[in-house]
This record gives structure tokens, sequence and C-alpha cells, in this order.
């Protein structure tokens, strides 16, 4: 996640130096993740994963009331926040490393339902792993997703639409059009669900989800003023937090359409 200022510029700025300097940490295995319980000692139905962007590290969740914010909807979800920093797509270690560090011990401990919600990079990583292991997650929450550099986001607009480019690759070392090949090709309809929410005014993610937004169904995409900042993010994932408690408790809106009528 951003710190609030001038986002943008010091977002962009961060990807710059990551990307020609190389000061990136180490992945650690297992990941280090942190852990909350919906109720104590006793675990919920289903898990939600919150995956931080690049600026912070998994503990801006709790820091910034998002924490406070799922608890106090009393959904069946556990939550975790693994710190999965860029070290780890860097090193392309990271679809391995959250599948048996994450995924698989969380089903094997039962968990009903796994829900990813993706912050910036967050959001890219969220992608990077249902492309390669779709049957893993029951939905996706995606707010403002980092989805590469506008120079090809540019050259897909000039082809005329995600569906009219034909520029693709399924070559990691191009993760960029290995990644937009992947959302050209995937089925709407193919599960898991992906909802994405965006500021209307992001500067770092301007073109990325405007683009994947006409691949979505309509009603699982929405956008709210704001730029790439931390009050931004969590006014998008309030709205996401409304989603989840539509699709973990489908009697839920009709419940509250009968109360409307009373």
């Amino acid at each position: 996640m951003a710190a609030i200022g001038h986002p943008g510029r010091r977002w962009l700025t961060a990807f710059a130096l990551l990307f020609t300097l190389g000061c990136i940490p180490a992945p650690k295995v297992p990941i280090p993740t942190l852990r909350y319980q919906a109720v104590p000692a006793q675990r919920q139905r289903h898990l939600l994963v919150l995956m931080r962007g690049l600026g912070a590290g998994n503990t801006i969740f709790e820091r910034k009331g998002i924490i406070d914010e799922i608890r106090a909807r009393k959904l069946p979800f556990d939550v975790i926040a693994p710190d999965v920093h860029y070290g780890y797509y860097k090193s392309r270690t990271f679809e391995q490393r959250f599948k048996e560090d994450i995924i698989d011990p969380a089903r094997r401990q039962g968990y009903e339902q796994i829900w990813l919600a993706g912050f910036s990079m967050g959001g890219l990583g969220s992608l990077l792993y249902v492309r390669s292991h779709p049957a893993d997650i029951d939905g996706v929450l995606l707010t403002s997703p980092f989805l590469g550099w506008r120079s090809l986001q540019r050259e897909i607009r000039r082809a005329g639409g995600v569906a009219a480019w034909q520029k693709t690759s399924d070559d990691p070392d191009h993760w960029q059009r290995m990644l937009w090949s992947w959302i050209k090709t995937r089925n709407p309809a193919t599960p898991p669900p992906i909802w994405l929410g965006y500021g209307q005014n992001d500067i770092l993610a301007a073109g990325g989800p405007p683009l994947l937004a006409t691949v979505l169904p309509p009603e699982r995409v929405f956008s709210v003023p704001g730029n790439h900042t931390i009050t931004t993010f969590k006014t998008i994932f309030l709205r996401h937090l409304d989603t989840l408690a539509l699709q973990s408790d489908p009697g839920l809106k009709d419940r509250k359409a009968n109360s409307n009528l009373h």
C-alpha cells in the first residue's frame, strides 16, 4: 500500500528502483504470515487472504483498521496476511511458496472457501496465482491492482482492446504479456469469480484496471474517486466486504430486501 501524500510519484519511483537497482529483500521459507481469527480458538468456515502491496509490510492491514472492519461485519472468515514482498515475484518463487505455505495448509485445516483480496501489487499476485491454480481459490477481490506498465496497455488499446490484441505470449520472461494473454483467453464465467475496484484518479495503476474491467461482468466492477492511496484502498475494500458478505451468505440479499418492505 502507498503512503498518503503524492503516492503515484512515490510508487513509480519505488517500482523503478526495484526493477533497476535490485534492492530487493530475499524471500523467506515459509512465508511469514499474520493470522487473525474471527473468534479466538475457533476456526471459521472460510479464509480470507490479504495480499499486501509494495509500499508497506503485512502489518498495514491491522494498523489501518482493515482487520477491525472485517471483524465488525462478523463474517464467517478467518483472515491471514502473508508478507509476500516483491522478492517473491522477482525470484519467481511466489506461486510455489504461496501454494505450499498458505493455500495447501489452509485446505488441510478444513477451510471450505479461500478468497484472495489483493491490493496493488497484491492484486497482481492474486491474478498470477489464479492463472496457475484456479481450482485453489473461490473468489478474488482486487483493489487497484498493478497490472504492468502503460506501454503494453497502450499497445492493447491501439489493437482495439483485449479481445482484438494478438501479440500474446506465455513466456514467463515477459510476465506482462503472459498475464494479459491469460486475461484475453480467460472465460469470465470460469471460476473463481473476480471483483474489481479502483480509483478514478489513480496515477500508478491508471491503465490496467479500466482495461481489465472490459473483460469482467459489469456488475463486478466499480470505481471510486481517489488516487493510489490507503484512503482510496480502504473505501474500495469496504465495498468488497459487502460483496464478501453476500457471497458467503446467499440468503442475505433476500433478507435485506424483505426487511426494506416492512
